[in-house]
């Protein structure tokens, strides 16, 4: 079964690699398409955007994967149906909402000026939250090709229509009506799909609607959702409210998060969520402790080395990136990295697979309450960087907790849980390869070509250094092997 699972979270790794390598480098793009006032502007609609996307979704999304094998047959059509219809109001009450109160929030986020434009990217708020559930269908119809493709198009095409009114002269207002209008079309695309192309029959719907027991599994998530992007964006916000947009923009920038988890622990959970269920509810708990342990153990080997490297070069990184414009971001970002260690780790489906997401809520609750509190404190104490210093540590003890609850109900202890020697002989190869990375700098002046070459190096020395302390285990090799035959041309011994 772990092959299998390895594998096809490896079909969702790839549309989430080409995915967020595109969105990583958008920012890149747009600090030097836009002032830096603009730029801060654009992050903030985003922050909106996020957090009433994160928390209007009701978490109908992830319901998707429970209820479309537990309801029968003769349901599935009205889970699509009215999913869909739930999330499309969902959408239109968000867009509404910020339409209505986009002064109010203008004012909150100490930008007046971006009120006008926020009316008209609501409208993308819209589009966004009724499409939300295409892909997860997808994904439990088995369908991962399909949903590749769908994820990489849709990347291109959101390049496209966002970049091309800056390339044509439309300027900020430009750029707003293209994230309207790929919104739209996300919209119709998905929807036309998921009700007249994906297998499913949809006469006779609505007279097997149960929308109470939907909804009474997804609000607790929805709740605990609510909770985490309250708190994330009241963290942000707080900073937003006493700087000028000029300075959110280096903070946003420096607050880039590396896109391991959306990429890696993202896909690797959701499968994980269609896979565990079945062995609670047969009481192999050793088997959910196995596949838990051998998740954080695999994802360990990315996550772990990219940490370290990032760390070591994060100056050269974020200034060759961004411009020296944003030289100030380095110290935000360098405390955000602290946040990618914890992406290895497959913790909150465990409380939902066995059939408690109440944990999950009552966690997230109180850890959020920290949150405020010690951003708060730490603003106005430390000042500028306080809010991202209360998140990394939040973040840490929130997984401590989650670690602790997967341990008392599966049983296991934390040596069984986590493979900590294993993380341990990463660590040490990582740490190796960046010793042997910083040695270009003797030789080679700062920038593009010494940041690749100095890559290329630390993953050759990791790799090298891996097979003594035994990284890979004959399992790993027989993965690469089987996906690097999907791309190369050539066969491998």
């Amino acid at each position: 079964m772990a092959a299998s699972l390895s594998d096809r979270a490896g079909f969702l790794i790839v549309a989430n690699l080409i995915k967020y390598a595109v969105g990583f480098v958008m920012p890149m793009v747009l600090v030097r398409l836009l002032t830096q006032s603009d730029y801060g502007t654009y992050q903030q609609m985003i922050l909106l955007g996020t957090a009433a996307t994160g928390v209007l979704t009701l978490g109908l999304p992830t319901s998707i994967y429970y209820f479309y094998h537990h309801v029968g047959a003769k349901k599935v059509p009205a889970l699509l149906v009215q999913t869909t219809l739930m999330l499309t109001a969902m959408g239109a009450l968000a867009a509404l909402t910020v339409a209505l109160w986009s002064k109010d929030f203008a004012a909150l986020l100490n930008n007046p000026a971006m009120a006008g434009l926020l009316s008209l990217y609501a409208l993308s708020l819209l589009f966004t939250i009724g499409s939300e559930h295409c892909l997860h269908v997808m994904i439990t119809q088995d369908r991962y090709t399909r949903a590749v493709v769908f994820e990489v198009a849709e990347t291109f095409v959101r390049v496209l229509t966002l970049l091309a009114p800056l390339w044509w002269g439309f300027g900020f207002t430009g750029l707003i009506v293209g994230i309207v209008a790929y919104s739209a079309l996300r919209f119709v695309v998905r929807n036309a799909y998921l009700l007249w192309r994906s297998g499913v029959p949809l006469q006779g719907w609505s007279r097997h609607t149960f929308v109470g027991e939907q909804l009474g599994y997804s609000i607790p998530v929805a709740l605990g959702t609510l909770s985490a992007l309250i708190a994330s964006t009241m963290n942000r916000g707080m900073l937003a409210a006493n700087f000028t947009p000029a300075h959110y923009a280096i903070y946003a920038v420096g607050a880039l998060e590396i896109p391991l988890d959306v990429i890696f622990q993202a896909s690797v959970a959701n499968v994980l969520r269609a896979s565990l269920p079945q062995m609670v509810r047969d009481g192999d708990l050793a088997g959910v402790v196995r596949l838990m342990r051998e998740a954080v153990r695999k994802l360990s080997i990315i996550v772990l080395p990219s940490f370290v490297f990032l760390l070591g070069h994060s100056y050269e990184f974020i200034t060759l990136l961004f411009t020296s414009h944003y030289e100030d971001s380095v110290h935000v970002f360098r405390i955000y990295l602290w946040l990618v260690p914890l992406h290895m780790f497959i913790l909150s489906p465990i409380p939902q697979v066995f059939g408690k997401p109440k944990i999950n809520l009552y966690i997230v609750v109180a850890m959020n309450a920290f949150l405020l509190m010690l951003g708060y404190v730490l603003l106005k104490t430390i000042g500028f960087y306080g809010p991202a210093v209360a998140m990394a540590i939040t973040q840490y003890l929130q997984s401590a907790v989650f670690i602790a609850v997967a341990m008392r109900l599966t049983g296991a202890s934390l040596f069984q849980m986590l493979p900590i020697p294993h993380m341990l002989r990463v660590l040490l190869a990582a740490a190796g390869a960046l010793a042997a990375s910083y040695q270009l700098a003797h030789w080679m002046a700062p920038g593009l070509a010494h940041l690749v070459l100095s890559g290329v190096l630390f993953s050759a020395v990791f790799f090298l250094l891996a097979v003594p302390l035994r990284i890979f285990s004959s399992a790993d090799v027989g993965l690469m092997k089987r996906w690097a035959l999907k791309f190369l041309p050539v066969k491998l011994a």
